[in-house]
């Protein structure tokens, strides 16, 4: 396995892939990039749930942000935790970073080992969620995204994306959500059902590929399983995709 770390302005990156056989061929070459960010560790939990039973060739990049609450929020929104911050909205410089930095980064260590991307992928938990909903509809750098327990309640995003569709680039799309996500004392979060059904629909109808499933529990059950569900449904291709546990 390659393992290597790197550091862009601040943001940690863990770069993991499964590496080339000696006698290596195309099939191994080029693999599925994905591009995970994590609230707390490497990735390393969310990587061995996907290489569990698992040979097929890909890499994970985990991407730990300067700023949670900031760097992955499409726009200022006031805070909905009490005694919380206002969310500052700088997912667009935390994008671009991905695509000037970060992307070349990892593809420049893959190619050392003999490896290109097959394609890129995006995937993220709760606000990381967020951001990888709206950077399908910013950019042509991802061809699968995964928005797993997303923070799709966040202020005015269900109107961002009736009115901005997934970039063409976008091919497969995949959401979740724990069905007792809607039962919280936070009234900002309580639409988050009906907000998450009404985003995956928008995709479905601008011709991308959609899963939406609801898993058991609240938002903060079994965060690294429903993660590698959703990219395991994206290598994939959003289809026949085998069961993680």
């Amino acid at each position: 396995m390659v393992e290597q770390s790197f550091e862009v302005e601040g943001e940690k990156v863990t770069l993991r892939a499964t590496e080339p056989p000696a006698s290596t061929t195309d099939a191994w070459t080029r693999v599925p990039v994905v591009y995970l960010h994590v609230f707390e560790g490497n990735g390393a939990d969310v990587w061995q749930r996907l290489r569990k039973g698992s040979e097929q060739p890909m890499a994970l990049v985990a991407v730990a942000p300067k700023s949670w609450d900031n760097d992955l929020t499409p726009w200022p929104a006031p805070p909905v935790f009490r005694g919380g911050r206002a969310y500052e909205g700088a997912a667009a410089a935390q994008l671009a970073l991905l695509g000037r930095e970060i992307m070349p980064w990892t593809e420049a260590l893959l190619a050392q080992h003999g490896m290109a991307p097959s394609f890129s992928a995006l995937a993220g938990y709760s606000l990381a969620g967020l951001f990888t909903a709206w950077a399908a509809t910013q950019c042509s750098l991802f061809e699968r995204i995964a928005s797993v327990s997303g923070s799709l309640w966040y202020p005015d995003f269900v109107k961002y994306v009736a009115a901005n569709r997934p970039n063409p680039c976008v091919r497969c799309a995949y959401f979740s959500l724990g069905d007792a996500e809607p039962r919280t004392r936070n009234r900002a979060m309580r639409s988050v059902l009906e907000d998450t059904r009404q985003v995956p629909e928008r995709f479905e109808q601008a011709g991308v590929v959609t899963r939406f499933e609801l898993n058991p529990g609240n938002h903060f059950m079994d965060e690294d399983l429903r993660t590698a569900r959703g990219i395991r449904w994206l290598l994939e291709d959003g289809t026949n995709a085998a069961q993680v546990d």
